[in-house]
């Protein structure tokens, strides 16, 4: 009874407050209360829509269309260095480049400048450029350039905020091998010279240049710059072009009689002349026709896959053609990642799409290597007449009949995320199970948006089968999603208790409009032969393929495969990455380590951690891993399997690379066990755009944080923090987990108790969400505007929101202001991956394997390590090295940097004890009974209390830290950080 009074007592005073939050909101402009801001006009305080409300360019294409707005005519030049106006930040010159005078040189990626244009008619025009990328030293900014346009004041769709300006690439060649024959992945060179284009969009969405509508009379342009430098030689605005069918462009050829070669023309996947992107990647195939075998030695012999994936990434092949003729286009491809799910190219020919039929052209899922012959729906091969002599094929990646779903997608998602929202309202987010419920009376109209939703997902589902005639991941989906709905309908006063539910469903929709943006496709070969040319074989029987299998069975048995090998006269490395990583390394230490120590270093593959204990047991452990998940560590180092290095002499050099707080983790009974190599870091994330809208500031401590949500409250929208990290509140009030001697739990401490109060408050009074299905989308789409991540989603907001580049910055994390007015920013992030030296390791190899990680971690081998893995892999690679003068000279925009490595000073991590996995664990549930179940705080967490000191015990007295009587037989000794690591700050910076 008591305990029911005290629930019913809470729940009233969440709905007090939640009626002072709404019926008195903070105004924009006002995030402190300014009781005289608050006699503003009540217009002031409608809510602004904070997520983007432009349409896609598609849509207003069609509108275009069915208004018929008319196509300009007349060409207009406009000189880049002729501007009317720029921004005080526009890093803008007039000078020579590349053989070119005049030119206007755009130095930093960063301010607009604007064009006074005047134009005879109103009309759609493409905008193009001659423009020449600014070449980097050393592979730094090797991704394309991206800008936004706006015309008279605003962007037209939401394309224009980010156009892409391609780069281009070649590979070095002739290739390289190792000392074993493997062959090793090529470097790059950039295209130098300039370049001519009509703006696109960034993501590859159309098959055509974006177009633009101008008023008759003078119009204003205005281009900013987002990322890389730029110079433009010249801008137009001309008419669009537009694609003849085939049967128009056949009646064209000529009609003299060309037999064309009659050997075909086979041009090999990996032996391309151009790329627009570094991520697209050679690749090696075992099957039994690809050439040439890659069975027992790795040869790249095929292109693409997951790493030409995305919209608007091109390879191009030039080749010679023998005789003039008419010949046929057939491709040895494989599309098998995206399960009964078609992709789509472009296919240009000497640069230019031939007719219409060439755009988005479909290839079909299929599990193995399979003949694509560009033909009609009636399976009639596409006739295409070459000159003799030099030409290029170039396969372009888009997504564009998928743009019309993921229109669809977007605005369901948001209208799911607003049912949820007023479902929450109404509940006050939590569910009482003696509430009866009148749907209609109580939240009116929401079972209406409900069915058009179920109507629109059973729509989708249709449009998926006419693309992919059969089902595939996506509309599966979207069908079960339907069903959900279905059910959900059939007894609606049920729906409050369904949060879950609808909650899951958006999640769903989300993650389907990523897949639908994805669009994988490996190639092996190009045929260009005349029509009765007979073509190699292309899809191998059952026989070749069982025999492939049997012959590369056997070779995955000889020594030079397997991670016992463990020679006196070499190292044996085992690295918990993928194949790229470690064929970068191999190649690093074949060049550069091995030649200056005199040992052979061998690197081997391995996906699983589990291995480390198998091998242990079967006494095939090598002599360092790398990349190990640090969570491991800990473990490894209480049974003995691992090296101490401070046992190293110079070891203390060694550490000092690195955050103290870092190095908790690897720390046990007075030793280091780990190296680490990586390093994650949390920052806070906000939208510029949006926080000036609603007149807020950036939040420096976390008072300033609860001064601000009122205001994102009242414009249904929130601040981020991730539900299950507490280290900040905790580590900023100086809470410690343990006892110094590591035996018992200090979470009983006052002030851990008024931390853990205050980390449940932000969410039980606080209002924030408890449950947050993806910050990353909600973010982009402009619906959570703020809050704390981590490096994943900088990585994804940098590679895969271009449309929002220019709109969104980082901040330190929110402090704690301490008694001598210092703000405290201690916050976990730590080393997602470290490197380990096995005891097992022979000790007269220890030295030489300690030299080994000494070099790998150092600031110039991390260094070229990662600049590597990023110009010859992509923007992706992005390596995030533990080693932060390494770290700092990754392509890193500056002003993030600074911010980075700002809070790279406050990073911490908690120390390792015996059982001390279970405090994570029982946090986790105290913060559920007191955040979802109402469960008083201080109780909850003394409950997590005993639990987590009765495991500490029973793993102490398996360890004999106490005897089974509870006498303390031995103590640890754990390190204190209190103070900002200065090693972050670097002077030269």
């Amino acid at each position: 009874m008591v305990k029911r009074r005290i629930r019913y007592l809470n729940r009233l005073l969440l709905v007090i407050l939640s009626v002072a939050l709404i019926g008195n909101p903070v105004l924009p402009g006002n995030a402190q209360g300014n009781p005289k801001t608050a006699e503003t006009n009540s217009e002031d305080t409608l809510s602004p829509d904070l997520s983007s409300n432009e349409p896609y360019f598609y849509t207003i294409s069609k509108d275009w269309k069915e208004k018929k707005v008319p196509v300009g005519t007349k060409q207009v030049e406009i000189d880049p260095t002729m501007y009317h106006a720029k921004s005080d930040d526009a890093a803008i010159s007039v000078g020579s480049y590349e053989g070119e005078n005049d030119v206007l040189l755009w130095s930093q990626p960063k301010g607009w400048v604007e064009y006074k244009v005047n134009v005879d008619q109103e009309g759609i025009y493409e905008l193009a450029a001659d423009y020449h990328p600014f070449l980097s030293k050393d592979g730094v900014g090797r991704q394309s350039v991206m800008m936004s346009v706006q015309i008279n004041g605003e962007y037209p769709f939401r394309e224009a905020h980010s156009i892409s300006l391609e780069r281009r690439f070649s590979e070095v060649r002739p290739e390289k091998y190792d000392d074993e024959g493997n062959q090793l992945r090529s470097l790059i060179d950039e295209e130098v010279g300039w370049k001519t284009t009509s703006f696109r969009d960034s993501e590859g969405s159309y098959s055509q240049p974006l177009q633009w509508l101008l008023n008759k009379g003078e119009n204003t342009i205005r281009i900013q710059t987002i990322r890389q430098s730029v110079v433009l030689k010249s801008l137009r605005l001309k008419a669009p072009e537009s694609l003849a069918s085939y049967e128009e462009v056949k009646e064209v050829y000529p009609k003299a009689e060309a037999s064309g070669s009659k050997e075909a023309i086979v041009i090999e996947g990996e032996e391309f002349s151009l790329k627009n992107s570094s991520s697209i990647q050679t690749q090696y195939d075992r099957s039994p026709l690809s050439e040439p075998k890659s069975l027992d030695l790795v040869r790249f012999n095929t292109i693409g896959g997951t790493g030409w994936n995305k919209g608007g990434q091109a390879v191009t092949w030039d080749f010679e053609v023998p005789e003039e003729g008419i010949y046929n286009l057939t491709f040895r491809v494989k599309q098998n990642l995206r399960k009964n799910a078609t992709v789509f190219r472009n296919i240009y020919i000497d640069g230019e799409i031939p007719f219409t039929e060439m755009k988005n052209y479909p290839f079909p899922y299929s599990s193995d290597w399979k003949k694509v012959s560009l033909s009609n729906a009636d399976g009639e091969p596409y006739d295409f007449f070459f000159t003799k002599g030099k030409h290029s094929i170039k396969m372009e990646a888009t997504i564009e009949p998928y743009i019309s779903t993921i229109a669809d997608i977007d605005r369901m998602s948001k209208e799911l995320r607003d049912v949820s929202r007023e479902l929450r309202i109404a509940t006050g987010n939590s569910s009482d199970a003696y509430r009866v419920w009148n749907i209609e009376k109580d939240i009116p109209g929401v079972t209406k948006r409900l069915e058009v939703l179920k109507d629109e997902f059973i729509q989708l589902t249709d449009q998926m089968l006419t693309i992919n005639t059969v089902r595939d991941n996506v509309s599966q989906s979207f069908k079960s999603s339907a069903r959900d709905l279905e059910d959900l309908l059939k007894d609606p006063n049920e729906i409050p208790y369904s949060q879950l539910t609808i909650g899951t469903m958006q999640e769903k929709i989300e993650a389907q409009r990523v897949d639908l943006m994805n669009s994988p496709l490996q190639l092996d070969r190009i045929y260009v032969a005349t029509p009765d040319a007979k073509l190699p074989k292309i899809e191998a029987n059952w026989f070749e393929k069982l025999w492939n299998s049997i012959v590369t069975l056997f070779y995955s048995f000889t020594s030079k495969n397997q991670l016992d090998r463990n020679a006196e006269d070499e190292l044996n490395i085992w690295m918990f990455k993928g194949r790229d990583y470690v064929d970068e390394l191999q190649q690093l230490a074949n060049e550069r380590f091995t030649p200056e120590h005199g040992i052979k270093v061998n690197i081997n593959l391995v996906q699983s951690e589990d291995l480390v204990v198998l091998g242990k047991a079967a006494g095939i452990l090598p002599d360092i891993a790398i990349g190990v998940p640090s969570a491991s560590i800990f473990d490894y180092a209480l049974r003995n399997a691992i090296y101490d290095f401070t046992k190293f002499e110079d070891s203390d050099e060694m550490m000092d690379l690195f955050h103290p707080g870092i190095l908790q983790p690897y720390r046990y009974d007075g030793g280091v066990y780990g190296i680490p190599e990586t390093n994650n870091f949390n920052i806070m994330f906000y939208r510029k755009d949006i926080l000036n809208q609603l007149g807020l500031s950036v939040p420096d401590t976390w008072d300033d944080v609860y001064k601000i949500l009122p205001t994102l409250l009242q414009n249904e929208s929130n601040f981020y923090i991730p539900p299950d990290n507490f280290s900040y509140l905790f580590f900023q009030n100086d809470v410690e987990l343990y006892s110094k001697d590591g035996l018992t739990s200090s979470l009983n401490e006052p002030k851990a108790f008024e931390a853990f109060k205050e980390w449940t408050e932000m969410f039980n009074v606080y209002g924030m969400e408890r449950q947050v299905n993806s910050f990353y989308q909600q973010f982009r789409d402009g619906t959570m505007p703020i809050g704390i991540s981590d490096f994943n989603t900088y990585m994804q907001l940098l590679v895969a929101a271009p449309e929002i580049m220019n709109e969104w910055a980082i901040a330190p994390i929110p402090g704690t202001k301490q008694e001598d007015g210092t703000i405290a920013r201690w916050a976990a992030a730590g080393a997602p991956t470290a490197n380990v030296l096995f005891n097992d390791t022979p000790e007269e190899k220890r030295e030489i394997a300690w030299d080994f990680l000494k070099w790998y971690m150092s600031e110039d081998i991390q260094t070229e390590f990662g600049l590597n893995l990023e110009q010859y892999r992509g923007e992706t690679f992005r390596w995030n090295s533990a080693n932060v003068h390494a770290f700092a000279n990754m392509p890193w925009k500056q002003d993030d940097l600074s911010v980075i490595l700002d809070q790279w000073q406050w990073m911490q991590e908690w120390p390792n004890v015996p059982g001390g996995y279970m405090t994570a664990r029982e946090l986790g549930f105290a913060w559920n009974n007191a955040a979802i179940d109402q469960v008083n705080p201080r109780i909850a967490l003394e409950k997590a209390v005993k639990e987590i000191n009765r495991e500490m015990k029973r793993k102490q007295q398996e360890f004999n830290y106490i005897d089974e009587n509870g006498n303390v037989l031995k103590k640890l000794d754990l390190i204190r950080i209190t103070e900002p690591w200065k090693g972050a700050i670097l002077n030269d910076r």
